[in-house]
């Protein structure tokens, strides 16, 4: 594996809006990009992805597998923002533990987003005393998303089937009839350039408490993304964004 130096150098796997904003937040924090893959790349294999330290990855989710096998053979460390691979997750684990190199995961970087995790969480646990309060997800995100519900609305729904004991699985769209109460159902919405919101409503008869995170922009995103990247180079093995976050988190107290 390459061995670090002071600056961090990346290759970007996915030139499109997301790879431009990492691109810009990037430099902004004194890093150097070694090379843009978009999707006319035939191949990893150019001297650009082989002097960078690490690799980040916002593409479609059909290229995840092959690019993270190509960054493997070429002892490459990851940081995974794609969504919509995870059916695939053995197998990129088998890679990364082979190749020796790190790979850092998440449906979404952003660091609010992560924050807004953690007080679902809670507010999940503090809910599953009271069976009155039922819970849904909603997330609305711009036209030319092609996943849908968003992983960042699965995520949060996961989050709170183990937060919920009542509730046992996941109603991705509108019902077939009446939603079960072992149900929790997410909801998307498809409109304009709508960046990204997720909501979480607790609803009874006598009130709603809705949690909301509104994304402003893709910065968030990025930045998250690059403080992962900063984290992972030199280290080994597969990890959640949040995993990072809880390191970072300690160092700083």
């Amino acid at each position: 594996m390459t061995q670090p130096t002071q600056v961090l150098r990346l290759a970007l796997i996915g030139y499109g809006k997301m790879g431009k904003e990492v691109e810009r937040v990037a430099l902004d924090r004194g890093m150097e990009i070694t090379a843009r893959v978009d999707i006319d790349t035939p191949s990893l294999s150019i001297d650009g992805v082989r002097k960078s330290d690490v690799a980040v990855h916002f593409a479609l989710p059909s290229t995840v597998v092959n690019h993270i096998e190509e960054l493997a053979n070429l002892r490459k460390s990851i940081v995974v923002g794609t969504t919509g691979w995870q059916g695939n997750h053995d197998r990129v684990q088998s890679l990364v533990r082979s190749a020796g190199i790190g790979l850092v995961h998440a449906s979404n970087f952003s660091l609010g987003v992560n924050v807004f995790y953690r007080i679902l969480k809670e507010a999940g646990r503090l809910f599953d005393r009271f069976e009155e309060y039922d819970v849904s997800v909603h997330e609305i995100h711009h036209k030319d998303k092609v996943d849908s519900p968003s992983g960042t609305a699965v995520s949060i729904a996961n989050l709170l089937l183990s937060a919920l004991q009542r509730k046992k699985e996941i109603l991705s769209g509108s019902p077939n009839g009446k939603i079960r109460p072992e149900q929790l159902q997410i909801t998307s919405g498809r409109v304009g350039s709508v960046v990204g919101t997720h909501s979480v409503r607790f609803d009874s008869t006598a009130d709603s408490i809705e949690i909301v995170h509104t994304a402003k922009n893709r910065t968030g995103f990025a930045l998250g993304a690059l403080i992962a990247a900063e984290w992972i180079r030199g280290k080994q093995g597969m990890y959640t964004f949040d995993e990072v976050l809880e390191d970072v988190f300690n160092q700083k107290r």
